[in-house]
């Protein structure tokens, strides 16, 4: 599971936002382990504490801001005065300090309060039970298997099994037209991968994927994409909806334009698979060929910005 995640960034915890941290969250909060000493957080809590240092500076500002304010009506006693110059002081350090999750120094052992259903995921040696797992889209999975060859799939007996599982999740019916939706996310999706993004659920923002130069621990996804096809049912007020909502978390918007083969074309490639000592991944290969793919970079025009 974590190394699907950590070369590649494939998945998603179930029980985490996307690196699946619940073990180690949950190992540090009921403190299952003493060697940890409180130092190995998982993302979650960092986010949680900086947070935290965040709403405690607000106020702190906030008291600050009122004090000055106080001195330039010439209204501050000798105390406030006092009060203000510790504030100045303490907002200097807040500026400039870092995440840090030291452990007391006293030693002093921090009680823990154990839920009830946290008596359900604790053995009877006091190890936590791996509830947690790794989820997969079907584009990932599809990928893992026919192009990385990474993972087993169990009651799939086939590549072209798999295939046809997938691309009947789109379809109600058990044969794949040349337009199934999962082979037109598919196309869109190795062709980012295999140009060295690393590809993510867009649904958050509307779209398809979104793309990483790195991945999700180091930067934020620079661009969104939404699949099309010359089927797709997209109006100018539907795409501009998309483009605003984009924009306005400093992200560039991609229409990926999928041309896919002839019904007539992909079902002769597919009657191949009746053959003998025929391999499916090459099969397979021949047919993702015929599909064709263009990216357009959608921009909003805005009068105020692009004034001459």
């Amino acid at each position: 599971m974590l190394k699907l995640w950590r070369q590649g960034f494939f998945g998603k915890g179930i029980l985490s936002r996307s690196e699946p941290t619940w073990e180690k969250r949950t190992i540090t909060r009921l403190n299952l382990d003493n060697s940890n000493n409180g130092k190995d957080l998982a993302m979650e809590d960092i986010t949680k504490k900086r947070r935290e240092e965040r709403k405690f500076f607000k106020l702190e500002r906030a008291r600050f801001q009122e004090l000055e304010l106080k001195k330039r009506q010439g209204i501050i006693t000798d105390e406030e005065v006092e009060e203000m110059n510790k504030l100045e002081i303490q907002l200097t350090e807040l500026r400039k300090i870092q995440v840090r999750f030291d452990k007391q120094e006293n030693g002093e052992v921090k009680e823990i309060h154990i839920r009830d259903e946290d008596e359900d995921i604790i053995t009877e040696n006091g190890e936590l039970l791996p509830l947690e797992f790794l989820q997969l889209q079907e584009v990932e999975t599809f990928f893992l298997k026919f192009a990385l060859q990474r993972i087993d799939i169990v009651n799939v007996d086939s590549l072209l099994d798999l295939f046809y599982k997938c691309c009947s999740h789109h379809s109600f019916s058990p044969i794949p037209t040349s337009n199934n939706q999962f082979i037109i996310e598919y196309i869109a999706y190795h062709y980012f991968r295999t140009n060295g993004w690393c590809v993510r659920s867009g649904i958050k923002f509307g779209t398809d994927f979104l793309l990483y130069k790195r991945g999700p621990p180091f930067t934020h996804a620079e661009f969104c994409v939404l699949v099309m096809t010359k089927d797709s049912k997209y109006d100018w007020f539907q795409i501009a909806a998309k483009a605003r909502v984009i924009g306005s978390v400093k992200k560039a918007f991609v229409l990926c334009y999928i041309e896919y083969p002839t019904q007539e074309e992909f079902d002769q490639i597919l009657q191949k698979q009746n053959e003998e000592d025929i391999d499916h991944g090459l099969l397979l290969k021949e047919l993702l060929s015929k599909y064709k793919i263009s990216e357009v970079i959608y921009k909003r025009w805005n009068p105020s910005r692009t004034r001459d």
